[in-house]
């Protein structure tokens, strides 16, 4: 019955063989965004290619690239991490604009982000991290903030 209601609905069980993929962490996301003021564009064309969404409030404009999950587990969380990165500092050529990278608050994605504890990375490059969840709520890190964060999501 289980197998039937997957294919039905897409989903399993809450938590049980539902991956966290990409376009459901750009759509949370982009809502989180737009209720708290900000204007919000998917998919913007940008000099290097395309980037998920681009956000702007107050004069600060914010262009996110976003990652998902696949059923490769941590293995690909880990590859989809690295490669939203190198995707994102291949866009980073507007000046005026900040850069993040967001995810899915898995257990997968929190064990690739273990590897980064110590790593100055992020405040260096002035790379945002935003997590997402599946309840709606997300958390954008500044890159100041971001080595405090991976301490915080290691104690888990």
């Amino acid at each position: 019955m289980e197998k039937i209601r997957k294919q039905i609905t897409g989903k399993g069980l809450p938590g049980e063989g539902h991956v966290f993929r990409e376009s459901e962490v750009v759509s949370i996301l982009a809502r989180h965004l737009r209720e708290n003021g900000w204007k919000v564009k998917e998919q913007v064309l940008v000099e290097g290619g395309s980037i998920d969404i681009g956000a702007e409030k107050g004069g600060k404009i914010l262009l996110i690239e976003a990652k998902g999950e696949d059923r490769g587990g941590y293995i690909s969380a880990d590859m989809n991490f690295h490669m939203g990165l190198g995707q994102l500092m291949s866009r980073m050529k507007h000046t005026e604009a900040e850069y993040g990278l967001a995810f899915p608050l898995t257990g997968d994605f929190i064990k690739a982000l273990r590897k980064h504890r110590g790593s100055f990375a992020f405040e260096k490059l002035g790379i945002h991290l935003i997590s997402v969840n599946r309840n709606g709520s997300c958390r954008l890190v500044p890159p100041h903030d971001v080595l405090k964060f991976l301490d915080e999501i290691s104690e888990d």
